[in-house]
């Protein structure tokens, strides 16, 4: 094990990722769901369990287009399916009829023209200046981890940004085979779900703009105060040893953990 009894473990930060890849019952508290304008591949009754547990929906721009059309593909999802709480975005991706559609759901609409922050970071912004970020410990971003390189890496940006905007709630991006977020500075433990390890899911430590010494314990194959960065050593397609995963870091890295089988 990495922390020993000497360690302070009252300053270890426990992640229970479980409940936001299989939607558990409970995963809605203090939970909001953002949207974002990528294609909706994950499960359907996934999809449904967490867009309806959660405290606050949210559809973004152009994921407003994406929420109006998974409603109308799936019968029964206009009277199964909540309808979100804030649509936000500049709206030049978001369709004349997807705004009239959610305007007659009485949903509130948030418009953000500003050009220097992207869509996604605009609508955390939205959650603080709503009120909203009292009543949520965690945002859950759906999007997909594929396609637009530039989408992706500005979406990776706006985990970092989220630190100031919301400092009080953690941000995760969840596509439909992975889930990722931010550890910082610190002690970490990840409780993996057994599946994930009978299964012999990836998992990845990624160093993101600056390097960051980083121990582990838990993973098939565990860096030892190791340095990484880009340009040397970053640790992807691993995977895990047992459930209990402990990492320790000197700087924020990107957790990233597949979630089904799909792109082993």
């Amino acid at each position: 094990m990495l922390f020993s009894d000497d360690d302070d473990l009252s300053n270890v930060i426990t992640w229970s990722p479980g409940e936001l890849i299989d939607a558990s019952d409970d995963c809605g508290n203090g939970l909001a769901v953002v949207l974002l304008n990528r294609p909706i591949l994950l499960h359907k009754e996934y999809f449904r369990s967490i867009w309806n547990s959660a405290k606050v929906r949210i559809t973004v721009d152009g994921g407003t287009n994406r929420w109006v059309d998974f409603v109308k593909e799936h019968p029964g999802a206009e009277h199964d399916l909540k309808p979100p709480e804030l649509v936000t975005g500049d709206f030049d991706s978001c369709t004349d009829e997807s705004l009239s559609y959610v305007t007659r759901l009485n949903c509130r609409i948030i418009k953000t023209p500003d050009q220097n922050a992207t869509d996604f970071t605009k609508s955390l912004k939205a959650l603080n200046s709503t009120g909203y970020a009292a009543e949520i410990d965690r945002v859950l971003a759906l999007c997909e981890s594929s396609g637009r390189l530039d989408q992706i890496m500005a979406n990776i940006n706006t985990l970092f940004l989220a630190r100031t905007i919301l400092p009080n709630a953690s941000v995760f991006l969840r596509s439909s085979n992975s889930l990722s977020w931010l550890l910082t500075a610190g002690n970490h433990a990840i409780k993996i779900p057994a599946r994930l390890v009978n299964e012999h899911i990836w998992c990845a430590l990624v160093p993101i703009g600056a390097r960051a010494t980083c121990s582990t314990s838990g993973l098939r194959w565990n860096l030892d105060n190791r340095v990484m960065e880009f340009g040397s050593l970053v640790s992807t397609s691993n995977t895990y040893s047992g459930q209990d995963v402990q990492i320790r870091t000197d700087g924020a890295v990107l957790w990233s953990m597949g979630t089904t089988p799909k792109d082993m």
